[in-house]
This record gives structure tokens, sequence and C-alpha cells, in this order.
């Protein structure tokens, strides 16, 4: 029963992420549409409360479970932490990496990787929606706002592309860390992994 549960919170998930994506590739939205994607948002954050207050109901050590789940405490009290309900998009397709993927070392390389992709994504989405229609911003279609990502979250930052709104410039500090954070442990599980070939070879 959980799994199926587990599955119906992974699918709605990916309907937020189509719902949150679709202002981005659609600036002119009839009020209709609009309608539509705020009832979307709303069922999926209803779907992560029921399962929020659920867990804590059920755990054995309350205060245990709060701790081991900030993110989804996060995104379900706190409306503009919203994206944070994604993540559980990001943890299936790791697993689903996990189970193609040869080698431990290999398996937490490429989830890293499907991660910083994904939060490129998710950042140049709001990005281009953020800063879109503000003057003097030069940030003006989802093109514009997936370099602008690609180019932070690699931590290279041209800097032909940035953010001139407080909330715009909010999300760049955010992108930034965690930007560095994932360059670190893609360098480090590469560099693990050819140390282990390296040793497999001598013996």
């Amino acid at each position: 029963m959980r799994r199926i549960w587990n599955e119906i919170l992974t699918t709605l998930a990916l309907c937020f992420l189509v719902a949150f994506s679709y202002p981005a590739f659609n600036e002119d939205i009839s009020p209709s549409i609009k309608t539509l994607i705020e009832a979307v948002q709303w069922i999926c954050w209803l779907a992560f409360a029921v399962d929020l207050v659920y867990g804590i109901w059920t755990a054995d050590n309350k205060k245990n479970y709060l701790k081991r789940h900030p993110l989804e405490i996060a995104s379900v009290l706190l409306p503009f932490l919203r994206l944070l309900r994604l993540m559980r998009v990001i943890s299936f397709g790791g697993l689903a990496i996990q189970k193609v993927a040869v080698g431990r070392q290999i398996a937490i390389t490429f989830k890293v990787v499907l991660t910083s992709i994904f939060i490129a994504y998710i950042s140049a989405v709001q990005i281009t929606i953020t800063e879109r229609a503000v003057e003097g911003s030069n940030i003006k279609n989802f093109g514009d706002g997936l370099w602008w990502a690609i180019t932070t979250v690699t931590t290279v930052g041209y800097g032909d592309r940035y953010p001139t709104t407080t909330e715009g410039r909010f999300l760049a500090v955010l992108l930034m860390l965690m930007g560095i954070s994932l360059v670190g442990v893609i360098t480090a599980s590469v560099a693990a992994w050819f140390v282990k070939l390296s040793a497999d070879e001598k013996n």
C-alpha cells in the first residue's frame, strides 16, 4: 500500500513540475489555464501535506521523524519553498539510475549529475518567470534562463545573463551554493572511481 502511495506522490510531483514549468514557456496564459495550474499545484500540496501528517501520526519517534524530513516539512509549511516538493522526482530518478548503474561510485556520480541537471532546470524556469517582465532585465525567455542557470550551477558565471530582482538574486545565491557543493561531490566521486579502477588493475 505504501509503495502505491509513493508512486502516486511521485506522479503528482511530476504533474506539479509540468504545471510549474508551463508559464516559463508560455508568457500569455489564459485565465482558464491559470486556474488549472493553480488547481494542480494545490492538489499536489494537499497530497504532500496529508503524507506529512500521516507520517508524523504513525511514526514511533515523532521527533526523529521531524528531524529526518526537513524538506517535506518546509515545502508544506512555507509556500515559497514549493520547489522542494520536486525533490521526490530527483529521488525517483536516482533510484532508477542505481538499478542500471554498475558499481556504487558510478551510481552516486550519476545521481549527483541528475540532481545538478534538475536543479539547473527548475532554476531556469523560476528565473525566467521572475525576471522576464522586469524592465532592464536581460533574461527574457527560457533559453536565457537556462544559460544563466547552467553557468551558475557549474560555477562558471560568464556574467552575460544575471538577475536584477531581489527574488532572482536570492535564487542566484542558493544556486551558487548548491553548485559549489555539487561540483565538489562530482569531482570527488569521479576521482574515487578512477582510483578504484587503478587499484583493481593492479590486483
